[in-house]
């Protein structure tokens, strides 16, 4: 299977299901599924939301490099989906699915009608696929994974070095309540507080007890995060010895900050799409990202990239994952501390990436 052939088929399976999935590994191509649609039924009305304003130049740049008309194309963000409400479409795209899955969006969605719908993604779980279908009933579904991809010869097969350590348990450098904790301690310490709160949420499911859980999580892969700069310094000293142009997903804008300076892509950085502009022009060759860069962005010539601390969701991961995957002989980089949760996190890849192409050295 091929590239072109997967999203002519793609296509094809829309025009005849009216309601379409597509599930697709970051880089095998969502987007030209929609564009060879427009391309055989000209003249559509068509409607594509996305998750962020940056989001529509990359369409507008697909559709250009497609040589495909706009006129009768509509891009807007999820965030303005109230605009839309009670209109009427030939087709809607819903870019980065998963993002359509909130009671206000469905309540809106519901109010919009439209012939054809497909939904792109690279991970759509059940509750997300189930969150369509109540709006717009059966969907059909295509799902390519990194494997998938990689065995049809779409995407390249990658390098994956795991770079495997230990927390310390010698130092007590951690202040608690009056107490002192190593590495190990510490780590111990969240990871209670974890398995409570999942106990308390699963005896009272409700908002206060998954957002205790939530938090609980989060600060247990923070903390993980955050101990990963020695290793995330050792791999940034080598790939800039190589010369290499990477792109490193940070735990923190602390950490990006620390190991990226003037590289840092985040929330708090001023003018960033212009840092993205200078990566993309080759002024520069390394970004240090945090909650960015996840959906949608388009990066030139990536070659390898450093993944510091694994998303708590398969979304997540299969996203920053997928950046690097664009690479023409991509090369991941994941430091992960064995005997925690990076264990859980780490599957997500590796049962992603056949173990061919993966690598373990120790720090």
């Amino acid at each position: 299977m091929d590239r072109n052939t997967l999203q002519e088929q793609a296509a094809k399976r829309l025009d005849l299901t009216h309601r379409l999935i597509c599930q697709w590994a970051t880089g095998v191509g969502k987007s030209s599924v929609l564009l060879k649609f427009l391309r055989d039924h000209p003249g559509m009305d068509c409607l594509i939301l996305v998750p962020e304003q940056n989001n529509i130049q990359n369409w507008m740049d697909e559709f250009s490099k497609f040589g495909a008309p706009m006129g009768l194309v509509r891009i807007a963000c999820y965030a303005s989906l109230h605009k839309y409400e009670n209109t009427a479409w030939d087709i809607v795209c819903y870019d980065e699915a998963p993002h359509f899955d909130t009671e206000k969006r469905k309540t809106i969605c519901r109010s919009i009608r439209a012939k054809y719908v497909l939904a792109l993604g690279a991970v759509i779980d059940k509750d997300e696929t189930e969150a369509l279908e109540s709006v717009y009933g059966h969907f059909e579904r295509s799902w390519v994974s990194f494997s998938k991809a990689i065995e049809w010869g779409i995407l390249p097969p990658p390098e994956v070095h795991i770079i495997h350590m230990q927390l310390d348990d010698s130092k007590r450098i951690h202040w608690y309540k009056g107490s002192q904790y190593t590495d190990k301690g510490y780590y111990d310490l969240l990871e209670g507080k974890v398995k409570k709160t999942v106990s308390e949420y699963d005896a009272h499911p409700n908002a206060l007890t998954k957002n205790r859980m939530l938090q609980a999580g989060n600060a247990r892969r923070k903390f993980l995060g955050q101990l990963k700069d020695e290793a995330a310094l050792i791999v940034r000293h080598e790939l800039e010895l190589k010369g290499k142009r990477f792109l490193c997903f940070c735990s923190s804008i602390k950490q990006a900050e620390m190991l990226g300076s003037e590289y840092a892509f985040t929330s708090k950085t001023p003018v960033s799409m212009r840092l993205l502009e200078r990566f993309n022009n080759h002024e520069i060759d390394q970004l240090y990202v945090v909650g960015k860069l996840i959906e949608g962005q388009n990066l030139n010539d990536i070659e390898c990239g450093v993944i510091v601390q694994l998303g708590g969701t398969s979304r997540i991961t299969v996203q920053e994952a997928g950046r690097i995957m664009r690479a023409k002989k991509p090369v991941i980089y994941i430091p992960v501390f064995d005997g925690t949760q990076d264990d859980k996190f780490l599957y997500t890849v590796t049962s992603n990436i056949s173990e061919q192409y993966i690598k373990h050295v120790n720090l």
